[in-house]
């Protein structure tokens, strides 16, 4: 028999943990991409899509026999562009680990590095890309609040975050922003904030949103991108440049019994994407058992 072949244009921890459960014959790197379109191409069982849908990746979903997707937004993309059967294309969310910090020791570290005091609640904003995935956007939101007690942390490379610096300069928050630059223990900061904003324009799913929740924060995601499909109305922004997001950052800055429930139901809901759970669901999906 010979073994399940599959392509992956990433190494999620989802496909890691897959060709650790199973016997796999992966098809990877340069010399398979540049095959794909060729008389001699070789088509995978299993296609882990991601990404645009191009010439290539349509190819691709045509031809494997499964095709696995991180939403449900991705797999209506590709029923809109291709006439390749719904039943070829399932969804997978994304996966995280368990947790590997305590939020409330998390949040003592930083609140002594920091000089804060524990009552101030820490607004997190963090991604490789930070004009996409909404800085300006998000500085709009915590201009209209009307809550002060609040940071903001954010966190990106050395190059963001100086283009950054200069940028808000006009905002007049110094002594409301926190930067981060090129900063390694991440889950640290996921860890200590209250509430995680990302008013994104970028559509692939964004682990950071099932990595804030599975630390008890509150979260905001624009509709714009796929990850709102695991979240309710409350946290999904209409658009990145929501109005109403600054009130409901206000209710959650004003009420601490509200905002202590909703980090409570976050962190159970992500559990369910843990990766244990989420292998399951994979290996379902390919008929092993």
């Amino acid at each position: 028999m010979s073994k399940l072949s599959i392509f992956s244009k990433s190494k999620t921890l989802l496909v890691n943990e897959l060709c650790k459960q199973i016997e796999l014959d992966v098809l990877e790197g340069n010399s398979f991409s540049s095959t794909i379109l060729s008389k001699d191409r070789v088509y995978p069982d299993v296609y882990f899509h991601s990404g645009s849908i191009d010439t290539a990746a349509i190819d691709l979903i045509q031809n494997s026999k499964k095709t696995i997707v991180n939403s449900h937004s991705a797999k209506n993309d590709i029923l809109n562009k291709t006439e390749v059967a719904e039943s070829k294309i399932d969804v997978i969310y994304p996966a995280i680990k368990k947790t590997v910090i305590k939020p409330k020791d998390a949040r003592a570290n930083l609140n002594q590095e920091l000089e804060l005091d524990k009552k101030t609640r820490i607004i997190f904003f963090t991604a490789r890309n930070l004009k996409t995935n909404g800085v300006k956007e998000l500085f709009d939101t915590l201009l209209s609040l009307r809550n002060d007690n609040y940071k903001v942390i954010i966190s990106s490379d050395s190059e963001q975050i100086t283009a950054l610096k200069f940028q808000i300069a006009k905002y007049k928050m110094a002594d409301k922003v926190i930067f981060y630059e090129d900063f390694k223990n991440m889950d640290l900061l996921y860890a200590a904030c209250d509430i995680f904003i990302l008013p994104t324009y970028v559509k692939n799913f964004s682990l950071n949103i099932l990595k804030a929740m599975s630390y008890k924060s509150a979260v905001f995601i624009s509709a714009h991108n796929s990850s709102r499909e695991i979240v309710d109305v409350f946290a999904t922004m209409s658009s990145p440049s929501d109005p109403n997001t600054s009130f409901k950052v206000d209710a959650l800055l004003e009420n601490a019994d509200d905002l202590k429930l909703i980090k409570k139901q976050n962190a159970k809901t992500s559990k369910e994407f843990y990766i244990n759970k989420q292998i399951k669901k994979l290996l379902a999906s390919l008929n092993i058992t």
